[in-house]
This record gives C-alpha cells, structure tokens and sequence, in this order.
C-alpha cells in the first residue's frame, strides 16, 4: 500500500510539473496609429487668365487706401464631414411600402432687403476721422471697393461690404474676409466694362465659385457683380448667372449713370422684376456718359437726387443705394463724374446735397 501512494504521488508531482513548463506566454496587443489627413488647397494666381484692361478710366477702379482690418476672426470651415450613419436594426416584419405622391411646390420668394435705413457710403476716404460727420439714422452701409474696413465703421454702427473687386484682390480678399467680419459681400465691380474689373461671365463665375460661393456657409449674405446701365450689362449678369450652377445669390448689384431719374426707376425695376431679387445699388450719379455732353446742372443734380432718393426709400426691392460719391469735389471730378455730385464739402462736412443724400 505504501508504494502504491508513492507512486501515485509520483505520477501526480510529475504532471504538475508537465503543466507548468507548457503555459502560454502573454500577448501584447496590436497598437493603431491613426493619422488624420489635411487637405491644403492652393489658390494658384498663376492659373487665372490674364485679362487686358483699359486704363484710360479711373472711375470705380480699386480706391487706394491704407485701411486694414481691424478685427481678426478664425475662419468656420467651409465644409463639414459628414457623420457615418449606423445601420437600422433589422426587422423581422415585412415594411410597408408607400407610393410616393410627386407635388410640384412653389418656388420660394425673394428674401425682404434688410431692415433699417437703406443709405449707403461708398467711402474712399480711409482712415478719414470726418466719417462720423456722415452717420444719420438713415446711413447704415459702408464699402470701400476692397476687402478693407474702415477703422471707425464698427464703432459708428456701420454695417460694412467687402468686395472682391476682380481677380488682383484675391489674395487681400482671401487674407482679409473670415467669418464674422461682416454679413454681406459685394461682387465684381463692372465686370462688363473694359476700364473695370473687365471679366468674361463664365471665369467671373469660376472665380465665385472658388472664392465667394463658399463665404455662404460662413453666414455671409452673396450680393451679385454690379453691371452698369450699359445694355451689355443686363446681358453680361444673365449670362453669369447661367454659368453659375449652383450659387447662391442674396441680392443684384448694379450701377447706374445717367441724366434721366425716369430711365434710373425703370432700370433699376426691370433687373427687381428680370432676377426677382433685392437690388442693391452701389453706384449712381446724374453724369452723362452718352457721348453727348449732356451734363446735369447744379439744379437738376439736386431735383435728380431728391427724386430717386425718395423713390429708393419707398420702393421695397430696392436694398440700398450708394451715391457716386461720398468724396470732395476735386476727388470726383478725378473719377471723372462731374464734381457738383459730390458729397463732402469744406472741412470734411456734407456738403447741401450731403445733407439732402444722408436725410432722405
């Protein structure tokens, strides 16, 4: 019996031992290193076509100025990854099928001009402290024919437009408009004018693409290019909107010259009627560019604002209006309008029509 249970013993110490030589050793597990992609876009100049210009004109050319902006915000990224989706859970219950019903919904109206006084400053004047002697409860809109604010605009409750004026502001826009610098923006200005921004409708819609469409998703308001009265321009703006698949398009700039308030009204009604949007009027000035030399006198300048001004004001389409032009007569006359159209006067005041354009 005793060397029974010895061998039993025996045999048990034995397995015990087997066991413990052949235990499996830990396994680390596999680490993943997960790396995001980034995704630079390069806005080359050098792809964008080279256009031959007039330069015999000064008028609405980029003002030059030495404004910066005074406000750096980050930028909202223009667009956002769409989350995976999870899938359903499966049924076992066969889904009732539902016949879709085609409807035909009616287009969606044009959005209502902003709120508030449609009085607006096209101001090449920069840094020019004598701004708030044109703040009236009427003047709420400002724009400098560039990306670049005026220091003071914030401060006296201007609500500012950039513009893009063509393709050699690019660069300025680009740096300069982020999200939260200001609502609106203006497109090209007179792009179907040689002496102008001079842009053929389907690149002028490349370029919208590229650098303003995206501006919509950043809470930005998308104010069209600005034609002129010329018949070229209601032509030139129908063709780029065609080109424009697919933008987005807030209100309709345009320009206008002339000696006749009847023939600004009708023109400024047929492109509300023609694009069924706000129009925004970011140029006009009784100056004759017919050929004609039909010039405005002091008197008629004055009968022609208090005309159009009142009419501006009533009418709903329009958004806003912008006289040509909130400079000195010498500055003016530069740009080739005639100087009695001027709004600044002596000491950086209004002049009379100042006082009659800031309070309609």
């Amino acid at each position: 019996m005793a060397a029974f249970k010895f061998l039993n013993l025996f045999a048990i110490s034995t397995l015990a031992i087997l066991a413990t030589s052949f235990n499996a050793s830990p396994v680390n597990a596999l680490a993943t290193d997960n790396h995001a992609v980034g995704r630079s876009v390069n806005h080359a100049h050098a792809a964008l076509a080279k256009k031959k210009r007039d330069t015999s004109s000064k008028r609405c050319k980029p003002r030059t100025t030495s404004l910066a902006a005074t406000t750096t915000h980050s930028v909202a990224p223009t667009t956002t990854a769409k989350p995976p989706t999870s899938a359903a859970p499966k049924s076992t219950e066969k889904p009732t099928t539902t016949k879709a019903v085609a409807t035909s919904a009616a287009p969606p109206p044009p959005p209502p001009p902003p709120s508030g006084g449609k009085v607006g400053l096209g101001w090449s004047n920069g840094e020019m402290n004598s701004l708030a002697n044109f703040k009236t409860p009427s003047t709420q809109w400002i724009y400098t024919w560039s990306p670049n604010k005026p220091p003071l605009a914030d401060e006296l409750g201007f609500k500012f437009l950039p513009m893009l004026w063509g393709p050699k502001q690019i660069d300025s826009f680009t740096k300069t408009v982020k999200a939260g610098y200001a609502n609106h923006v203006l497109g090209f200005n007179e792009p179907n004018e040689p002496s102008q921004s001079n842009l053929d409708p389907s690149y002028a819609a490349s370029l919208w693409k590229q650098y303003i469409q995206p501006l919509k998703y950043q809470g930005f308001d998308l104010i069209t290019p600005a034609t002129t009265n010329a018949p070229s321009g209601k032509t030139w703006m129908q063709s780029f909107e065609k080109a424009c698949d697919g933008c987005t398009f807030d209100g309709t700039g345009l320009h206008w010259y002339g000696i006749d308030e009847n023939d600004f009204i009708s023109h400024a009604t047929d492109f509300c009627n023609t694009f069924g949007r706000p129009v925004w009027i970011t140029e006009f000035a009784c100056q004759d560019y017919s050929g004609k030399n039909q010039q405005c006198s002091t008197d008629k300048i004055f009968s022609f604002m208090a005309t159009v001004t009142g009419w501006m004001t009533q009418e709903k389409c329009v958004a806003a209006y912008f006289a040509f032009g909130a400079m000195t007569a010498s500055e003016i006359e530069a740009n080739n309008v005639n100087g009695a159209n001027a709004l600044i006067g002596p000491g950086n005041k209004p002049t009379a029509l100042g006082n009659l354009y800031l309070n309609p």
